[in-house]
């Protein structure tokens, strides 16, 4: 009997070499299957009642899965069918437990045992035992067939970390062409640097590095050649090749497997080119951010095929390096250029799906500039006002006297004829007194004068008599007027005689200054960047400081073209007409006015002060 063959109808001293063989096959075996058929051998000699096994393992470099995703790896006896086993061994690694499935009671059938292989809480494998119908104890089956499931633990263990190790080999040369090809400051150096490294690491005759532009690839680097012509035939063969594989989402190895289904007729016009020197050609398609960015071909000789792990390692390195080439790429090219493709990508996340925030600041944008373009209103000169009479009347002393009565103030509304102030009489009282006295002594003389046929006489008492009646009626005169009334009804602007009773005043010195109340102006200081906007005519709105809720509508009536400076700015004096009164307007309210000077763009009322300065600035600072 064979090594490999059935132990149980082996005689006594075959068993004995099959075993010795099964060891050696478990020392010496390079890959799962031939670990898992020599260790199941040896599994199935030591349960009593074995007379089949299965081996499950994790798929090599893949991802850490449970119970479905383990793949039968080997079998005893070799080429058994596994579909029951391989059920037992997936129920046990799901449940990460020891499983028995027995036969129901009264029926011949054997039972299966099932164990997980456990790596740190994870089913990394799983192993099934067929028990034939009558054999040993299921408990102690169990127990044995868990003692021998540390033999696979540990293969389980070697081969991860074998796998990382592959892992970490790739992307140590990954980054050395990485580094190397960063050290040059041209892109085409780079790409050079890197296929070449990479044709020496990896044992190829050729190393190509292609990128796509317009929808096919160019080559953009060939390994071992710092030049190459655009019409050379192989130049052409490659990028065929390369095409092939961008095309078809999916590296292309040539000779392809039998099952494989790509198409290779580019690759495989490439390997008749190159017949004798390149007959396995690989060619990877390089992706960077879920496009396609070019194709990496590598190829060696007859004699020397790619195996999975050089393939598995070129994936990686054309995964870190597609990206650093195709970056160097891009800022290696004239600054139009870079901002051509920028903008070029900016239109297509536009465009395209996604990027919702970058569309709706387009929006917003597109909005603006609209607003901008159409977006009018009305242009408002804004001054600082205030408010006055129409008329402004003053009252003057009528005459020299002393103050005896004053009971209005500034502030105070009158009424026409009111009672203003009231002059001190007793002076003018006397007087009088002494002018009719005189009065009537000249009255005495004339009469005598005229009864005494005095001609001379009589014409003297005459003038004397009429002289005493004009200063009569002088002081007469003057003792109506020392009752001061007002002219009009309106406000008491200025005058404040209550402190001054008694004392002295002059004739024609103001007493009190009034402002009627049912017109008003208004005084607006209009600054001088904006006086060349304003006309006669316009109309406006003052709002006031002491009623801040209404506002007023005026008329400019006149614009001084004399400036003062005020407050640190020069302004215009522009004069306003109010176009309605309200009582509780007063003269002397400041607030600010709006004269409306025509329709403008928002945007030119908004920006004009700021262009104003800035023409101001550039004629100021232009030579």
């Amino acid at each position: 009997m064979s090594a490999r063959g059935d132990p149980a109808a082996a005689p006594r001293g075959e068993v004995a070499v099959l075993e010795q063989a099964l060891w050696r096959d478990l020392l010496g075996a390079s890959d799962d299957r031939g670990f898992g058929e020599a260790w199941l051998g040896l599994v199935c000699r030591a349960v009593p009642g074995a007379i089949a096994a299965a081996l499950l393992l994790e798929p090599a470099g893949g991802e850490p899965g449970e119970g479905a995703s383990l793949a039968p790896a080997a079998a005893w006896p070799p080429g058994a069918a596994t579909e029951a086993l391989a059920a037992t061994a997936r129920l046990a690694a799901a449940e990460r437990r020891g499983v028995l499935e027995a036969p129901e009671a009264g029926r011949a059938e054997p039972a299966r045992l099932g164990y997980p292989i456990l790596i740190e809480g994870r089913a990394a494998g799983a192993v099934a035992v067929e028990l034939a119908p009558g054999g040993a104890e299921p408990r102690r089956a169990m127990r044995e067939l868990q003692w021998a499931v540390g033999w696979a633990r540990e293969h389980a263990r070697r081969r991860g970390d074998t796998g990382a190790r592959a892992a970490g080999a790739r992307t140590a040369l990954a980054l050395d062409l990485l580094a190397a090809a960063l050290e040059q400051e041209r892109f085409d150096d780079a790409a050079r640097t890197a296929v070449t490294e990479l044709a020496v690491k990896l044992h190829c005759e050729r190393a190509s590095l292609g990128l796509v532009r317009g929808g096919r690839a160019r080559i953009a680097a060939i390994s071992h050649a710092a030049q190459f012509g655009r019409r050379m035939s192989l130049v052409r063969l490659l990028e065929a090749a390369m095409d092939e594989a961008v095309d078809q989402n999916a590296p292309i190895l040539f000779p392809p497997a039998p099952d494989e289904p790509v198409a290779t007729r580019a690759h495989a016009a490439l390997a008749a080119a190159e017949a004798g020197s390149a007959g396995h050609i690989l060619t990877l398609p390089l992706l960077v951010r879920d496009r396609h960015v070019g194709a990496l071909t590598l190829q060696r000789p007859p004699d020397r095929p790619f195996d999975q792990a050089a393939v598995d390692l070129a994936d990686a390195v054309g995964a870190i390096l597609g990206a650093a080439l195709l970056d160097k790429r891009r800022h290696d090219r004239w600054l139009i250029l870079v901002a051509w493709d920028a903008a070029a990508a900016q239109v297509r996340r536009l465009v395209g799906p996604g990027h919702p925030g970058r569309k709706l600041a387009l929006a917003a944008l597109v909005a603006a500039g609209l607003f901008v373009q159409f977006a009018t209103g009305t242009y408002r000169v804004a001054a600082p006002g205030q408010l006055e009479g129409v008329l402004r009347r003053t009252v003057a002393a009528p005459f020299d006297g002393f103050i005896a009565e004053a009971p209005v103030k500034a502030g105070d509304t009158v009424r026409e004829g009111d009672t203003l102030a009231v002059l001190d009489r007793r002076d003018l009282t006397l007087e009088r007194l002494r002018w009719a006295t005189e009065r009537q002594q000249h009255a005495n003389e004339y009469d005598r004068a005229l009864s005494a046929r005095q001609r001379s006489e009589a014409l003297r008492a005459r003038n004397l008599l009429d002289q005493a009646e004009a200063n009569l009626r002088l002081v007469d005169e003057q003792l109506a007027r020392a009752r001061v009334a007002a002219p009009f009804d309106g406000l008491v602007v200025a005058g404040d005689l209550t402190q001054m009773l008694g004392g002295p005043v002059r004739r024609g010195d103001t007493l009190f200054e009034l402002a009627p109340l049912d017109f008003y102006r208004v005084e607006l200081r209009v600054h001088e960047s904006q006086i060349a906007d304003v006309a006669v005519g316009q109309r406006g709105t003052l709002v006031l400081a002491s009623l801040p809720n209404e506002r007023f509508a005026f008329r400019v009536e006149r614009v001084t073209p004399v400036a003062a400076a005020q407050d640190g700015r020069t302004s215009f004096a522009v004069d306003a007409r109010l176009e309605s009164a309200v009582q509780r307007l007063r003269p002397g309210m400041q607030g600010v006015g709006k004269i409306e000077t025509g329709e403008a763009r928002l945007a030119w009322i908004w920006a004009r002060p700021l262009l104003h300065w800035a023409r101001l600035a550039w004629w100021r600072w232009r030579p």
